[in-house]
């Protein structure tokens, strides 16, 4: 993973280092916006636009200045420019946030869906809708969410199908979304179209804590933004998140947002071994 990790040079800007756009959180889960947009700035964005609703605006600006938010009536009209957007973590019943949303899809742009964007994502690209290349898409459900996102696409799985084959299920939303799927849990497991799986190494249980899957999902914006395959870019996610959580929580409990906070020392250590 040291290899692929980007680094920034002395001719970079924030703009050649990758720009993360990011369509999350709601009214109702504020939280998901700050999460997300908190893992790709300390997993090394250039620069993170926020789209979201005025009460999620705020409480990112509160905790990462350094975002640039906009309005999502705007940005279904006009779409912020990035290199890669993350979609779906807390969107809940916004209208001006799905239109945010079918404009990313729309723009053939990389993207990471997560939550509420998965089924609606997941549906316009087995219809043919698919604008974006299947190597640059990356789906990131945990097992329910999987069966929903299956049974959606006429699918008659259970959550006890998913646990008894999770690679299979992984493999058969890949190859149906001709996307790639990171499909979360104590093994996370990355399936392409094509066949391709990579199975990481446990993570902390601990990790099974609300917000941990907006924090991921904002690294692996970072990395695809960055230019890394939806693969590569969901392997690095998953192994440096783990990697964050385990320095976090010195082998106990961890909070969501602890994980982000350290992600800047566990990639200086992946950066600086041998």
């Amino acid at each position: 993973m040291r290899e692929r990790w980007p680094v920034p040079t002395e001719s970079d800007d924030k703009y050649s280092r990758g720009v993360v756009g990011v369509v999350a959180g709601s009214d109702a889960y504020p939280g998901a916006a700050a999460l997300v947009t908190s893992g790709a700035v300390r997993s090394g964005a250039g620069m993170v636009r926020y789209v979201g609703p005025r009460r999620a605006q705020d409480l990112v600006l509160s905790l990462r200045p350094e975002c640039v938010v906009h309005d999502p009536g705007d940005a279904a009209e006009s779409l912020p420019r990035a290199q890669a957007w993350v979609v779906g973590p807390g969107v809940a019943d916004y209208p001006e946030q799905d239109a945010a949303i079918g404009a990313v899809m729309a723009s053939g742009a990389p993207m990471v869906v997560d939550a509420g964007g998965l089924e609606a994502v997941a549906r316009s690209r087995a219809s043919g809708s698919r604008e974006t290349a299947a190597d640059r898409v990356l789906l990131t459900p945990h097992a329910e969410e999987l069966m929903r996102t299956l049974q959606a696409l006429r699918h008659d799985v259970t959550v006890m199908d998913i646990a008894a084959d999770r690679a299979g299920h992984a493999r058969l939303l890949a190859e149906t979304a001709r996307a790639t799927v990171l499909l979360k849990g104590a093994r996370t497991i990355v399936a392409s179209p094509g066949g391709l799986l990579i199975e990481l190494p446990e993570a902390p249980a601990w990790l099974a804590t609300a917000g941990a899957g907006d924090v991921l999902a904002g690294i692996a914006g970072t990395l695809l933004a960055a230019g890394l395959t939806a693969a590569d870019a969901g392997a690095g996610a998953a192994w440096i998140h783990a990697r964050a959580a385990e320095r976090a929580g010195a082998g106990g409990p961890v909070a969501a947002l602890d994980i982000a906070s350290a992600l800047p020392a566990c990639i200086a250590f992946l950066l600086a071994r041998d």
